[in-house]
This record gives C-alpha cells, structure tokens and sequence, in this order.
C-alpha cells in the first residue's frame, strides 16, 4: 500500500467518524438509548467492512460484509422488538439512526460529500421537528431585511451576464458561489431564530453557521462555557467545506483531510467538555446575516481584497506574503469571506494548490483568533475573564495546530507546488 492510498483510506475512516458523531449527537442529547458513540461505532464497522470487500477479500468479502451487517440489523431490529413489550417508547426513531449510520459508513468509503450531506440533514432534521411553530412570529423588520436582499441578488443575476471574466475570473460563478453561502447562512439562521429550543449545542452549531462572530459574542455575554466558543469555530471550518465544494473541487480534495480532521477533534473535544456544564440557556435574536447591512459588510470585505489583487497581478507583484497578508486581515473581519478571497486567487491562477491550502489556513487561523476579542469584550461580569481566555486560547491553539500541521502534511504528501 502507497502512502497516498494509505491516505485516502484515512480519510474515509475519518469521515465515518464524524459522520457517525453527526447522526449520534441529537440521540444523545435525548438520551436514547444508543448515543453518539454507539452510531460511530457501527459508522467505522460498516465502513471498515467495505475497505476489507473492495481491498483485501474480493472472493469471500461478500459473504462476510452481508452476514456482519445483517446481524447488526438483526440486532437493532431485536432490541426495538424487546423494547415494543417492555418499555413505552421502542426507540424506532434511535433504531433506524443507527441504520443509517451504517449506510453513511458505507458510502463514506464510495462518495464522503453525500455521506456528510445526509448526516448533516439528518440531523437537521430531527433537531427541528418541533420547532417551527414560531414561524408566525417573523418580525416585520425581519421580513424587511430579508426581501431587501433577495432583491438585490435577483437584481445581479439578472443584470450580471455570464460571460464577464475579470483577472480569469467569472463575475457570475463568484456570485452564485456569495448567493449561497448567505442563503445557508439565513436557513441556518431561520431554524435557529424561529426554534423553541435553546439548547446550547443547538445555539452553538447553527448559530456558527449563521453568524459565528454574533453568536460568539452572545454565548460569551451569558456566561456560556468557552468550550461552547470552540464549538462555534468548527461550523466556520464546516463553512469552508462548502465554499470550496462550490467554487474549487480540485481544492477541497486536499483541503477536506485538514478541515475534517481540525473539526472532528473539535467537535469530540468539546461535545465532551460540555457535556458536564449547563446546556439550556436564555438566548436572546441572533443578527440576521441576509440583511442589507450584514450582507454590504461581507461583501465589501471581499470586494476590498479582490481589488487588492486586482491590482498586485496588474503590476505583476504576485507575491506570496502579500497574500498571506491579505488573507490573514480579510481572515479577522470574515472567515467565510478569507475563504472565498482564496477561493477566487486560486480559480484564476494567481496562486497554486499549495500557496491555497496555507492561504486557507492562515485566513481561518485569524477568523479563529478573532473569537477571543469577540468573546472578551462583551463578557459576563460574573465570569473570570483570565480563566476564561486561558481556556479558549487553549482550545484555539489546538484547532490552530491541528489545521496547520494537517495541512502541511497533506501538501507533503501529495507533493504540491508551493513556490
């Protein structure tokens, strides 16, 4: 086996890991009778039964992959029939979670983006299915924000041909790329503003995704644990996913191990440390990031940098550090917009593979850090501030090294470019 084949089967495993977290974390959180680690466990088996198949035991594999996956079917199956009899709730709902964290573990290994994508809705899913009955709540100034701004996207797409190119540069794939980040961010913020929950995992993932820098600044205002802070950063790297699954496939291919590994830790590390601290508390509206304003302080985030660029390549001054800088500022102000910036520098050739995957590090780096000063300025009185930075700078330098090293790695063993 190749070091690079022993790579790609490492991301597989890693992906059923978080896969299996992901579909088992809302079990959890009802206290069902099979939890996280339950479905990452049977996510691992499945796919650790399809590596052996496809790898190692063609002739007899089939006849091993189907007997261990029946019985652990059968298994499920006969625990929710003992449970029918014996209790008044069989789990059916815990029972087929399970199941599907096999069938993720089995496509982790074939497609990891559809595997991701089903735990993620799944898990939306079930975390929302009471939870819209405040839609009738929708403020007007809400309502306001929101057709403002689908205003001014239906204005661009129709505006914007398809055929402007600026520096290699399609204006219009850039925007639908913008255009869909933010409507994620909205539905993200949709679920979170309208749901009866207030459950801090719940807060902490989709208000991540929402909008990470309000949402930071709120949990620190209540006195929420730090760890809820790191929790919050790794929806920003999940963010990151997606823009490069829009704008730059070839990308993500290297960028997913760093980002899967950095944000599977962190997910495990601080699902952990929260698990003893008080998870439900009093929230009050998250910012809503379609408004005009929200949407103006993105852009004009990436607009600024892109213009930068613009003019380091017209006076051919394509050089590195200025990159790095540009990102790291753009980094500070907006993770989703540093990722984006790298994004588009790639797509037009101003920067390699390599140059890209640090650039993204760097840009996410900086948006990691700037949790600390959110956090610190609008912190609860009753909290000890020295204690409390000490703890979330310790959860960022892990995130920190785990990406910088993980992607240092990733560029040396695939050898890319970097000069």
């Amino acid at each position: 086996m190749t070091q690079v084949e022993f790579y790609n089967l490492f991301v597989k495993i890693i992906v059923s890991f978080f896969c299996g977290f992901v579909v088992g974390i809302e079990r959890t959180r009802q206290s069902a009778q099979y939890g996280a680690r339950d479905h990452i466990f049977y996510s691992i088996i499945a796919t650790t039964l399809i590596i052996l198949y496809e790898n190692y035991l063609e002739n007899i594999g089939m006849w091993i992959l189907s007997i261990t996956i029946g019985g652990m079917i059968l298994f499920l199956l006969i625990g929710s029939v003992y449970r029918l009899f014996h209790e008044e709730d069989p789990g059916y709902t815990t029972t087929l979670s399970m199941i599907l964290a096999m069938v993720v573990g089995i496509l982790s290994y074939y497609n990891f983006v559809l595997s991701i994508a089903i735990s993620v809705i799944f898990l939306i899913i079930l975390s929302t299915k009471k939870q819209f009955y405040k839609i009738k709540e929708l403020q007007r100034i809400e309502w306001t924000g929101t057709v403002q701004f689908i205003a001014i996207v239906v204005l661009l797409l129709i505006l914007i041909p398809e055929d402007i190119v600026i520096v290699n540069i399609n204006l219009r794939s850039v925007i639908i790329i913008f255009i869909t980040i933010l409507a994620i961010k909205y539905f993200s913020y949709f679920l979170l503003r309208y749901s009866a929950e207030h459950n801090l995992y719940y807060i902490s993932l989709l208000g991540g995704f929402a909008h990470s820098e309000a949402t930071t600044m709120q949990l620190a205002e209540i006195g929420a644990s730090s760890a809820s802070i790191w929790l919050v950063i790794q929806t920003m790297l999940g963010r990151m996913i997606l823009i490069l699954l829009l704008g730059a496939v070839e990308l993500l291919q290297y960028a997913f191990l760093p980002i899967l590994l950095t944000a599977t830790v962190g997910l495990f590390g601080s699902f952990l440390i929260l698990k003893n601290k008080k998870t439900k508390l009093k929230f009050r509206k998250i910012e809503n990031p379609l408004s005009v304003k929200s949407a103006l302080i993105f852009t004009g985030t990436y607009a600024l940098a892109l213009l930068v660029t613009f003019i380091l390549d017209y006076f051919i001054l394509q050089n590195f550090i200025a990159y790095s800088f540009i990102s790291f500022l753009i980094g500070l102000l907006s993770g989703g917009a540093s990722s984006l910036f790298v994004t588009t520098a790639f797509l037009s050739g101003l920067i390699n593979s390599g140059q890209a995957l640090i650039l993204l590090a760097i840009g996410l780096t900086a948006a990691i850090l700037n949790k600390i000063f959110y956090s610190l300025q609008v912190l609860d009185t009753k909290k000890n501030k020295k204690k409390y930075a000490i703890h979330l700078i310790f959860y960022q330098s892990i995130t920190i090294f785990l990406l910088v090293s993980s992607t240092i790695l990733t560029i040396y063993i695939f050898s890319l470019p970097f000069l």
